[in-house]
Formats: structure tokens, C-alpha cells, sequence
């Protein structure tokens, strides 16, 4: 029987080339904005971080959607539901794979990020500092700044496990459903579906962009304090609800695709 570890390496790597290839493409359209940004003579320190955060969200979204697209084929094929493995760890070797090839991408972002502030960092540094002050802090400390990355980090890794786990559920009890219902009620039934993921989506991301600033608050108010650990723990509680059920649908009820 196949193993985790095994089957893991095995989504990972294909992800993997993936995401390195949108990360040449977006590597290409930094330097090359750059460029012409330099020959049309708006070039400053401040350009190359400004450039850097508005092609990094593009490529950190298109990575999720393709992320996303990939998992959710992965579960309905045969080539890949016909490997001897659980349905258990199949879920969470798919969903892992997704996951770790993710970070990767954001790990590269922040190197980007690092990067092109490295030649305006003095004046950047000056704007934390009084960001500090204005906020009760005398300056900009490394703690402060290691706690609220920190916060983020741990944030950023829940809703994402979370948004994973509530699009599988999705899909797969859409999958299930179809078998029952007839053309015209299965086409029905995805315009309620899209519709309810729509107003999902707009109501955990309004919710994760406010906890997102609240962990902003902890690198520069020194009276701002947060139970972050308290929203994390719910996420993932939500989420390995949503993985079970998903599990179970897949094991009973999802019918997988030739290709």
C-alpha cells in the first residue's frame, strides 16, 4: 500500500514545478516594470518595493486558484483515487501538498519583499519608528515586529487550511448530490451553491482582513492586545470538521472520473 510520506512527495513535486514557474513569471514582470520604470525616468528607492507589492498579489492569488483547481481535480480521477491508500490519508497528503506549496510561494514573496526594500530600508525603518511613537512605543523593536509577524503567520496558515477544507467540502457534496439529481436539478443546485460560496467567501475574507489588521496593531501599539490564539482555534476546529465530513463523502459517495 502506498504511503503518506510516498504519495505527499508525489503531489508536492508536480505543485512544486508549478509554483516555481509562477514565480520565474513573476520575478520576469518585477525586473522588467523596473526596467521601464528606469527608462522612463520615474525611477527612486521606493520603486522597486512598489513595484514588488503590486505583482506579488497577483501571483500569491493565481497560486492559490491554481492550487485550488489541481486539489479539487486530484480528488475525482481515477488515476489518482485508484492508488492503494486510505481515504484519510489521501485527503491530507493532497491537502498538505497544496498547503506546503503554497508557503513556498509566500516564503519567495517575502524574500521579493526583502529584497526591493533593501535600497530605501533606512527611510522605511524611519517610518515604522514613528508609526511607534505616535502609537506608546519609544521605537520600532525586533520583538514587537517578531510577535506581530508571528501573528499573521499563524492567521495566514488557518484561513488558508480553512478556505481549502470549505472548498473540498464544497465540491465533494456537490459531486455526492449529483448522483441523485436529475440535469436540471443538478444545474439548479449549482447556482445555490455558487451563490452560498460567494457569500462564504466575502463574509471569511471581511473577517480574516480585520484580524489581519488587528495583528498589524501588535508591531506598532504597545496597549493593542489580541486573542489570536482563541480565532486560530476556531478556523482549525472548523476545518477538521469540514475534512471529516469531506472524508466520509469521499469514501461513500463521490464517483470518480475516467480521463
Amino acid at each position: 500500500m502506498t504511503s503518506f510520506g510516498n504519495l505527499f512527495k508525489s503531489f508536492f513535486k508536480s505543485r512544486f514545478r508549478d509554483m516555481n514557474f509562477l514565480l520565474m513569471i513573476n520575478l520576469i514582470a518585477i525586473v522588467v516594470s523596473i526596467i521601464v520604470t528606469a527608462f522612463q525616468g520615474g525611477m527612486s528607492n521606493s520603486v522597486p518595493l512598489a513595484v514588488t507589492l503590486g505583482w506579488s498579489p497577483i501571483a500569491t492569488l493565481i497560486a492559490f486558484i491554481r492550487l485550488s483547481i489541481t486539489q479539487e481535480l486530484t480528488y475525482t480521477r481515477d488515476s489518482y483515487r485508484l492508488i492503494p491508500i486510505s481515504d484519510t490519508k489521501f485527503y491530507l497528503a493532497n491537502l498538505a501538498a497544496s498547503f506546503v506549496s503554497y508557503l513556498y510561494v509566500v516564503v519567495a514573496e517575502a524574500v521579493f519583499y526583502l529584497i526591493s526594500a533593501i535600497p530605501n530600508w533606512s527611510e522605511y525603518m524611519d517610518t515604522l519608528n514613528t508609526m511607534s511613537m505616535i502609537n506608546g512605543r519609544a521605537s520600532f523593536d525586533a520583538p514587537n515586529a517578531i510577535m506581530g509577524s508571528l501573528a499573521i503567520f499563524c492567521l495566514m496558515i488557518a484561513i488558508i487550511v480553512l478556505a481549502w477544507t470549505t472548498i473540498n467540502l464544497i465540491h465533494l457534496a456537490s459531486r455526492s448530490a449529483s448522483n441523485f439529481l436529475p440535469s436540471t436539478g443538478r444545474k439548479i443546485m449549482n447556482v445555490v451553491i455558487y451563490v452560498v460560496v460567494i457569500w462564504l467567501v466575502l463574509r471569511v475574507v471581511g473577517f480574516a482582513m480585520d484580524q489581519l489588521r488587528n495583528s498589524v496593531n501588535m508591531l506598532i501599539n504597545a496597549n493593542y492586545t489580541a486573542n489570536f490564539a482563541l480565532n486560530i482555534v476556531v478556523f482549525l476546529v472548523v476545518a477538521a470538521v469540514e475534512a471529516a465530513v469531506s472524508i466520509y463523502l469521499m469514501n461513500n459517495w463521490v464517483e470518480t472520473i475516467s480521463e
